[in-house]
């Protein structure tokens, strides 16, 4: 066949390789009855006790060596196949046949040809199922021989503390529900880990751990695929043997039923053969994981900070020539902006925080510094008017550093379109799963519409929900559900006052309760009732009088991700930049809260500091 096949062909339809076993490690499965045992029942492949040690290992090594042999004859057959289903092989079939019976098949001869002509772009069913055979060889290697799935004894998503994901990121305080494994670089899981579970795969055994995972999704990062990464130059075509390994990652993940999907960050003059890749995975999404706001916030920065402008990071030896031009300029000699030069990704959050100004030529670096609360003169281009950024910089260097109350509406905009999460929703979305995987920003509203008992409170409930539906209508960060409490005159009433966000998507449940109103009882144990009936993740405890900001919500959240607190409140407004964004130990009304912290028989609001929950205030 006609053209260089790509690295999958070229894997899955080689006969030489050694497939790795796909059994657990240590403990392969048997691939013979008189080798293979009952889970339960006296398998061999554990051993008995008091087993000589050299027999076991000799079992285990001829379990894998048998294994290796029969995934070998698979690959055989399949490329045995392929290749007769060639044209190089048909049409020596063809002449051949011809010049053995001249009459009739010499007569026939130019319509065979023609037909192996028109024929030529048709896809041959033996090379179309080559790039699955190595993982149907090793499923079929397994079935009914005693051989044991690494899925049916991991439990999907078990979050290990010893992940190394875990470390890169300093911790998670949540657990989340989205699985990610694949090839992804040591900045790509500290970036994903505060919001999915996160198994980087190794080239050595990636095919066999991503089946033991359980995850979701199998992603691809191009940045793990440049130097210094452990997937370095798997698409040069002169690394042969790293690409066979990524391929085999992305035959065994389809295999299994899980998407593949190829996150484009890095420039395509990086990376020239990334194309077979992007071909063989089932979605590319392009740009990077976003701005990881649990890494990147204003979180403790200095109302004194100084504002000098600065250049992070080494310059880009592709940078466009009058944007070049224009950094030499005012980073050279006696410029107004200081080169920091090359900083590790680990302590880029610390530097830009230290420092209120900085200019960038990067659109990615300029969404962390403006998350961070520096002033960002940025990114430069091709089209940037060097008098103009002059004029930037001179004014930089006499305003005083940005409050929180001015980097607000910068960090709601970076929240909604460009955080981790949001990332996370579009890359979700191409691999079509289900939307509910990333739930850290579904939100439930509980309120209590219950009043004393007089005439005309079913009415004065009513309109006090139609006031709050319309209040939530309005904000920019809708909640996923609402749960309200009301008197059982009443609950027809709200109902009907709820029909508005029904129609929008919001998940409504109106519970009869009778008890006080929320003003008359302490912090948000009121709300413990409404908490049992919610599935989201994080509760609101909302008052039923609809005054809130169309921010509201979306402030509150923002400031969770930042923090990675259990609950967050607002503060009784308190002069001051330092209290706008700060820990507590105690919570007046909280919020925001992590849905478990209000099940029944928790404890008490008030509580909560002493056991060693992150409370977090912002201004109101």
């Amino acid at each position: 066949m006609s053209g260089t096949p790509s690295p999958v062909d070229g894997d899955l339809a080689a006969t030489g390789g050694t497939a790795a076993p796909f059994g657990m490690t240590g403990t392969p499965a048997a691939d013979d009855a008189s080798i293979g045992g009952d889970l339960n029942h006296g398998d061999p492949d554990h051993g008995e006790p008091g087993e000589d040690a050299g027999a076991a290992a000799e079992r285990e090594r001829l379990s894998r060596q048998l294994r290796d042999t029969r995934v070998q004859l698979a690959m055989t057959q399949t490329r045995l196949t392929a290749l007769e289903q060639s044209a190089t092989m048909r049409f020596g079939r063809t002449i051949a046949n011809a010049a053995k019976k001249p009459w009739p098949r010499g007569a026939l001869l130019p319509r065979d040809l023609y037909k192996l002509w028109k024929d030529r772009g048709a896809p041959k069913s033996g090379a179309a199922n080559a790039a699955n055979a190595l993982a149907q060889a090793q499923l079929a290697d397994l079935k009914g021989t005693g051989g044991r799935f690494l899925s049916q004894l991991t439990a999907p998503g078990a979050l290990s503390l010893g992940d190394p994901a875990l470390a890169l990121a300093g911790g998670v305080a949540s657990a989340p529900s989205l699985v990610i494994a694949g090839a992804i670089s040591a900045l790509g899981c500290a970036t994903l880990a505060p919001d999915a579970v996160v198994h980087p795969l190794l080239p050595h055994d990636a095919d066999i751990v991503v089946e033991a995972t359980g995850a979701d999704v199998v992603v691809v990062q191009a940045s793990a695929l440049l130097p210094g990464e452990p997937w370095a130059h798997a698409t040069d075509p002169a690394a042969a043997d790293r690409g066979r390994r990524l391929a085999r990652m992305i035959v065994m993940a389809r295999a299994l039923g899980k998407p593949v999907v190829l996150v484009r960050d890095v420039p395509h003059s990086l990376m020239p053969g990334i194309g077979w890749l992007a071909a063989s995975c089932d979605a590319v999404i392009d740009g990077g994981l976003g701005v990881q706001l649990a890494r990147f916030s204003p979180l403790g920065v200095s109302g004194a900070r100084p504002t000098a402008p600065v250049y992070a990071g080494a310059r880009d030896p592709r940078e466009a020539p009058a944007a070049r031009a224009l950094l030499d300029e005012l980073t050279s000699g006696g410029g107004p902006v200081t080169l920091a030069g090359a900083r590790s990704w680990r302590s880029l959050p610390a530097l830009y925080r230290e420092h209120a100004v900085f200019v960038t030529a990067s659109a990615a670096q300029a969404l962390e510094q403006a998350a961070s609360g520096a002033r960002v003169i940025g990114p430069l281009g091709s089209g940037t008017d060097a008098a103009s950024v002059r004029a930037e910089l001179a004014a930089a260097r006499t305003a005083p550093p940005l409050t929180h109350a001015e980097l607000r509406p910068r960090l709601r905009e970076i929240f909604l379109g460009s955080a981790t999460p949001a990332r996370l929703a579009a890359l979700v979305k191409a691999a079509e799963l289900p939307g509910a995987l990333v739930g850290g920003r579904q939100i439930a509203v509980l309120v209590s519409l219950a009043g004393p008992g007089r005439a005309g409170a079913a009415q004065d409930a009513a309109v006090r929900a139609a006031r709050l539906a319309d209040a939530l209508l309005a904000q920019r960060l809708r909640p996923d559900e609402v749960i309200a409490g009301c008197d059982a005159d009443a609950a027809e009433a709200v109902r009907g006052a709820f029909g508005a966000l029904r129609g929008a998507g919001i998940r409504v449940v109106v519970t009869e309760t009778a008890g006080a109103q929320p003003a008359g009882r302490s912090g948000a144990d009121w709300a413990r009732p409404l908490a049992r009936l919610a599935r989201s993740p994080w509760l609101a405890p909302l008052a039923a009088d609809g005054g809130q900001p169309e921010h509201y919500l979306l402030d509150l959240a923002c400031a969770r991700e930042c923090a990675q607190a259990d609950a967050v409140a607002l503060s009784s407004g308190k002069p001051g930049a330092a209290t706008d964004y700060e820990f507590t130990r105690w919570l007046e009304e909280p919020a925001l809260v992590r849905a478990p912290l209000l099940a029944p028989g928790g404890p008490s609001a008030s509580e909560w500091g002493s056991h060693g929950l992150r409370l977090f205030t912002i201004a109101g």
